[in-house]
């Protein structure tokens, strides 16, 4: 805890405090997260799942790159570059081309749950978010005070995503946007864990998705009529 609490105090970290420039962009890159996220929730169309990731993603790179710039860092930089590059572009692309051109996916209408019940459970779950967690190791005023809740604000709409939506290809929206939280409280706290342990980690993600995108863009266009129970009734 006193290494954290030396970490904190260090000039680089001040510069993240809310009260700072690079602070406010960073929470303002995660505030634009979490807005995408609920852009999927309240939409019907495969294309704007797409769009708001890609949004998402892009806001991901300029936070990563907030960070690279305020702590110098190549590495961070490299991270912010690939970050950009294959989950901002090639994912939505892949995505976009493979699966829901190729399939001919317009309107998802495999829901659990109205758009509107989806939304009012996403606002709880935000709130629940900044309720439960506070990262007590850090100062107040430290950008994470904010960037934390709303990080795991992002991995909670993922997973609600997932839950409500029972096509499999949004349910892989649904689960980008649960990694896209993980990447956010990450790069926030990178500070404070070693940023190899975050790139092993998002690169074993990014692997993960490519290898279901490819996976998922070989099945025939049932798939456009397919949802998770029906794909649960084939177990023998």
């Amino acid at each position: 805890m006193g290494t954290l609490l030396a970490v904190a105090a260090s000039p680089s970290v001040q510069r993240l405090s809310t009260s700072s420039i690079a602070g406010t962009l960073l929470t303002l890159s995660a505030v634009v997260m979490l807005v995408a996220a609920f852009g999927c929730l309240g939409s019907k169309l495969f294309s704007r799942y797409v769009v708001y990731y890609a949004v998402q993603s892009v806001a991901l790179a300029f936070a990563a790159g907030v960070v690279a710039y305020n702590f110098g860092s190549a590495q961070i930089w490299a991270l912010a570059f690939i970050t950009l590059a294959i989950k901002g572009i090639a994912i939505p692309l892949a995505t976009r081309r493979l699966l829901i051109q190729r399939l001919d996916l317009r309107r998802d209408v495999a829901l659990s749950t109205g758009l509107s019940t989806s939304l009012i459970i996403g606002a709880l779950l935000t709130g629940f978010a900044f309720l439960v967690i506070e990262p007590q190791d850090l100062p107040k005023g430290v950008v994470a005070s904010s960037a934390v809740p709303l990080g795991t604000a992002l991995v909670l709409l993922g997973g609600l995503a997932m839950v409500v939506r029972r096509h499999t290809v949004a349910q892989l929206i649904g689960w980008l946007i649960t990694e896209n939280g993980v990447f956010l409280g990450g790069i926030t706290l990178v500070s404070s864990f070693p940023l190899i342990v975050e790139a092993g980690i998002f690169l074993d993600l990014v692997a993960a998705t490519l290898i279901m995108i490819v996976f998922v863009s070989g099945i025939t266009r049932r798939l456009a009529e397919a949802t998770a129970s029906r794909l649960r009734e084939l177990r023998g």
